[in-house]
């Protein structure tokens, strides 16, 4: 009977199949076993007993969710772009891809999945790009200003940070050390929603400006 009885509280969360609808919180239920026994044991032929159940709620149930989700900003970080049009436009599309992505409880962001593949046929230009410490020009080049200010914003958002590597050069367009180079087949910029309810990633660019946000509760 208490197999049948028993049910785990589940917090609210959202259905990425279904749009990222809220998904209903699951109220735990249980019952003591000992105290059931002994009620049990008690009765003679033809009578019957009641045991109390133990509901439990969630914490974060359906109405709590609805009433907290993404509305907070956790963290926000903006630079400057600037080059030619083919790097602009990649910073821009590379933005796009990102802009709007939701993490549940415990996902991993990776930039290089979200982002894509970097080629012509995707509407990414050959621009400026370093390496090995030369500038060569590579489909895609300027995307690493999105991953590094996406980066400077979950630091400030305190997630966690899952990978992150370093140019080998300092970058004109943010501080020394809050930069995340990415490279497709290479180094990924990752990080963790270590928060308990979902976040979503918010890019824009504008008027030369490039900002990353990331809203949660």
């Amino acid at each position: 009977v208490y197999k049948e009885v028993y049910a785990e509280p589940v917090n609210a969360t959202l259905d990425p199949e279904k749009d990222y609808a809220v998904v209903d919180a699951v109220q735990g239920v249980s019952f003591d076993k000992k105290e059931a026994q002994s009620a049990i044991a008690e009765l003679k032929e033809g009578e019957s007993a009641s045991v109390k159940l133990k509901r439990t709620d969630p914490e974060i149930t359906t109405e709590n969710l609805k009433s907290n989700l993404f509305k907070d900003q956790l963290g926000t970080y903006s630079t400057n772009v600037t080059g030619t049009a083919a790097r602009l436009s990649n910073v821009r599309l590379a933005a796009q891809h990102c802009n709007g992505t939701i993490l549940l409880a415990d996902e991993v962001f990776s930039y290089n999945d979200v982002v894509g593949q970097r080629t012509a046929a995707r509407g990414f230009q050959k621009a400026g790009a370093y390496l090995n410490g030369v500038t060569v020009q590579e489909l895609g080049g300027g995307v690493c200003q999105v991953s590094s200010t996406l980066y400077s914003a979950t630091v400030l958002a305190n997630l966690e940070i899952v990978q992150r590597q370093n140019h080998t050069y300092e970058s004109t367009y943010i501080p020394l050390g809050m930069d995340a180079t990415v490279s497709w087949g290479g180094p990924d910029y990752q990080f963790k929603n270590n928060t308990k309810y979902p976040i979503k990633v918010v890019t824009s660019y504008s008027g030369g400006v490039l900002t990353c946000q990331i809203w949660g509760t």
